[in-house]
C-alpha cells in the first residue's frame, strides 16, 4: 500500500467536507439525515468520517499548557475599558456590577432554557473506533472504524505499507483471549472488512493489531512475523 497524499482536507469541499462538518455536528438537521443515508450504503464515506473523528479525538486528547498574562495586562484592559481611576465612577460602583450581573445571569437562564429545547443534532457513529500505530516513521499508521448495525469494518489504509514479498494482517485481540485474523488488508488507501456477527461483541475492550506476514497471511491462524502497530479499541 502506497502512502499517498492523504485525502479528508476540509478545504477540499465534497465528501471530505462534508465528513468534517458531520463530525463536528454542523451539518443542519436535513443534510445530516441525506449524510446518514449514504453512509449505510457508501464504505468509503463511513472511512472518511471515521478519518475526521479519529483527528478530532486527537485535537481532543491533546494538552494545552495554561499561560498566565502578565498583571499589566489586567491594568490595561480596564483602563481601555473603563478610563483612568479618577474618571471611573459608575464604573466601579458596587451596585452597578450588581445589577449587571444580575441582568448577565438572567439572560444566560433564558439561553439555557432555549439551547435545552433544541433537538440534539442527528449523528452516525460508528460503533467502536481504533486508531493503530507503530513506532518509527514508516511504521503503519490505521484508522478502525466498526459499524456493528451492518457488521463492517470500515479502514483508511492511507498510511499503511507493507515490505515488498510481505502483506500486512489485521488482528482482533478480545480481552483475555488469543487473537483472531480479520483478513490481509487490501493495496488500497480505503477498505471495508466483514466482521462475522458472532465476532461483534468481542470488539468491546479489545485490541487490534497489524503483524507483517507472508503472501495470503499467517498460516497457522495467529501471528508469525513481527507486530507492526497495535490500537486500543473504544467508543460507545
Amino acid at each position: 500500500m502506497s502512502a499517498g497524499p492523504q485525502s479528508g482536507d476540509a478545504f477540499e469541499g465534497g465528501d471530505a467536507a462534508l465528513a468534517a462538518e458531520y463530525a463536528l455536528g454542523l451539518l443542519p438537521a436535513a443534510e445530516a439525515r441525506a449524510f446518514e443515508a449514504r453512509l449505510a450504503v457508501e464504505p468509503a464515506l463511513v472511512a472518511e468520517l471515521a478519518l475526521w473523528q479519529g483527528r478530532l479525538a486527537e485535537l481532543a486528547e491533546a494538552e494545552i499548557a495554561p499561560v498566565i498574562p502578565p498583571a499589566r495586562v489586567k491594568r490595561d484592559l480596564e483602563d481601555r475599558l473603563f478610563g483612568p481611576p479618577e474618571r471611573v465612577g459608575l464604573w466601579r460602583s458596587l451596585g452597578f456590577w450588581r445589577a449587571v450581573a444580575g441582568l448577565a445571569l438572567a439572560a444566560t437562564v433564558a439561553l439555557a432554557v432555549l439551547l435545552a429545547q433544541r433537538p440534539a443534532p442527528p449523528s452516525f457513529a460508528p460503533g467502536l473506533i481504533a486508531q493503530i500505530r507503530g513506532e518509527g516513521a514508516e511504521a503503519p499508521r490505521v484508522l478502525a472504524a466498526l459499524d456493528p448495525l451492518q457488521s463492517r469494518l470500515a479502514l483508511d489504509l492511507s498510511r499503511a505499507a507493507a515490505a515488498p514479498g510481505r502483506v500486512l494482517e489485521l488482528w482482533l485481540i478480545p480481552p483475555g483471549a488469543a487473537p483472531v485474523s480479520l483478513g490481509v488488508l487490501p493495496e488500497v488507501e480505503r477498505a471495508v472488512l466483514p466482521v462475522p456477527p458472532a465476532l461483534l461483541p468481542a470488539f468491546r475492550g479489545g485490541v487490534l493489531a497489524i503483524s507483517d506476514e507472508p503472501p495470503g497471511g499467517s498460516p497457522t491462524g495467529a501471528p508469525t512475523g513481527a507486530v507492526l502497530a497495535t490500537g486500543e479499541i473504544a467508543g460507545a
